[in-house]
């Protein structure tokens, strides 16, 4: 539902649970809805993310083709040496506090 704002005569846009809160507020109410506004921008959805390479695949077939592919294989060598480095590090750090 688009609104005509009375006073600038620009349309608005804004959900209307958000142009509510608004409105209460003016009046002095603070006003919280019963789900956040963010939640109305997502939407529920099964499958597999991989952190390392920061890609989301909703089907098993396309995980397992991501896993064997060189771009994936080639960001865990990197994932890996960058862990190991900072295990290292971090034990050196630990050695030359004590």
């Amino acid at each position: 539902m688009t609104l005509v704002d009375e006073e600038s005569g620009l349309m608005d846009s804004e959900p209307e649970r958000k142009r509510k809160k608004i409105e209460d507020s003016s009046l002095g109410k603070s006003v919280v809805p019963d789900v956040p506004e963010d939640l109305d921008f997502l939407v529920p959805k099964a499958g597999f993310f991989c952190p390392i390479c920061s890609l989301f695949y909703s089907g098993e077939k396309a995980m397992t083709n991501h896993c064997r592919s060189t771009r994936h294989k080639q960001n865990t060598e990197k994932f890996m040496a960058k862990q190991r480095k900072e295990k290292e590090q971090n034990e050196a750090e630990e050695r030359s506090s004590r």
